[in-house]
């Protein structure tokens, strides 16, 4: 019968074995996150949800969406404000 010292020798290399397959399988390090100009300062894109991108807004601690419109320009959607246009980030 194996002691509790005996269970953790051996679950000490599993689990490091686990570890280094998950952040071998992460791939390369995130790029620096995109930001860009609205009328309250910049913004940072944080994500993507479908066609989307996901912000944080200059200010305040909402999101926002950002919604290409397919000609160079984007519409942002923030809650309690207009729809803003604004050059697409690159």
């Amino acid at each position: 019968m194996m002691g509790i010292r005996d269970r953790s020798r051996t679950s000490i290399p599993v689990a490091a074995a686990m570890l280094a397959a998950l952040l071998g399988a992460t791939g390369p390090a995130p790029a620096a996150p995109d930001s860009f100009a609205t009328s309250r300062g910049p913004a940072v894109i944080t994500g993507s949800m479908g066609s989307f991108q996901t912000t944080t807004l200059p200010g305040s601690a909402s999101q926002g969406l950002l919604m290409s419109n397919g000609n160079g320009t984007s519409t942002l959607l923030a809650p309690g404000s207009l729809p803003q246009v604004i050059a697409t980030p690159r």
